[in-house]
């Protein structure tokens, strides 16, 4: 195990091992304070996060456009490892764990893009998607996120479709935030064209 790994290793919310902040080079005692997790900036206790961060991170956010992504992940660890890079990357994000629930937001609110598996408790992301074109036909742009890249499955989401499909072990939550702009740009040239 990485030492970066072993030095912020947490047990029901104690810090078992001491650390060392590499930028003071003080070293800190165990805590039951939980870490904080920044992208680019690791685990900081609450106490410790300086105020350019929180003022950097909020600038940031403030300069993008109002996009809502809905992401469609039964698996809470990576729907939240996802929601904190595109929460910290300034879009808004709603989690479904189920095809059902997807449907009722989508009812309800309008993202400007769904990140969907294809691996769900109630039905396929396939159902999902198909049932998606029949129920929201200017639905916004799917992109599909699954550990499955047989060619085959990649081929059906893109007939049902999805703008694209990735293997979620080989692309990471900073390179899908990044893409987000241009999938939402192609929806809306989708809505355009269809309007």
């Amino acid at each position: 195990m990485p030492q970066s790994l072993k030095s912020n290793i947490m047990i029901k919310r104690t810090v078992v091992r001491r650390w060392a902040d590499p930028v003071s080079a003080t070293v800190s005692e165990p805590s039951s304070e939980p870490l904080v997790w920044f992208p680019q900036y690791g685990g900081m206790r609450s106490a410790e996060i300086p105020q350019a961060v929180i003022f950097a991170l909020r600038q940031k956010a403030r300069q993008l456009p109002d996009v809502h992504v809905l992401m469609i992940e039964d698996d809470s660890s990576i729907a939240e490892m996802y929601r904190l890079q595109l929460e910290h990357d300034g879009y808004r994000v709603s989690v479904a764990t189920t095809g059902e629930i997807a449907f009722s937001t989508l009812s309800g609110l309008a993202p400007d893009l769904v990140l969907l598996d294809l691996l769900l408790p109630d039905r396929s992301g396939f159902e999902v998607l198909a049932a998606l074109n029949e129920r929201f036909p200017n639905h916004p742009p799917v992109v599909i996120l699954s550990n499955y890249g047989e060619p085959s499955m990649i081929d059906r989401g893109r007939a049902l479709g999805a703008v694209e499909y990735l293997v979620k072990s080989r692309v990471t939550p900073a390179e899908i935030s990044g893409q987000i702009p241009g999938w939402v740009e192609l929806g809306r040239r989708r809505g355009q064209k269809e309007s």
